[in-house]
């Protein structure tokens, strides 16, 4: 059971990220899927690292991409992704002291970033970066 799916109104027109995207919609999923399922709290844990892993994976493609186009909008995107670390550093905090990690805290974090940040700021760049030959 899906809690959130990608649409073609997420793209950003550029293949690696939009394919990175994508990954970060299933890498919720699949933690929606496994709490819901009474799966392991070890199982549920490599689920969220894989999240948090990707998420960073994913942002460090975004800045380079910005870096090396030289996109005027470079540090208040940055400034989201600062958001979105300490969100993710404060789980990760939890987990390592195994303090309980709300499962609807993080469904409802990860659909709001990913419907939010990406429909709204990620949107912001696509004509700049198709201007530019990114795709």
């Amino acid at each position: 059971m899906s809690i959130i799916d990608w649409d073609e109104s997420y793209s950003v027109k550029i293949n690696l990220i939009d394919g990175q995207h994508k990954k970060l919609f299933d890498l919720t999923n699949q933690y929606h899927k496994a709490f819901t399922e009474g799966r392991s709290q070890n199982a549920i844990r490599q689920l969220i690292d894989g999240l948090l892993n990707y998420a960073a994976v994913h942002f460090a493609t975004e800045e380079r991409y910005f870096s090396e186009y030289g996109y005027p909008e470079t540090e208040s995107h940055k400034h989201e992704h600062k958001i979105f670390n300490a969100k993710i550093a404060e789980l990760t905090r939890k987990r390592k002291t195994g303090e309980a990690i709300e499962h609807d805290e993080v469904i409802k974090f990860m659909r709001i970033w990913l419907e939010g940040h990406i429909k709204g700021t990620d949107h912001k760049y696509i004509d700049f970066f198709a201007k530019n030959g990114l795709r």
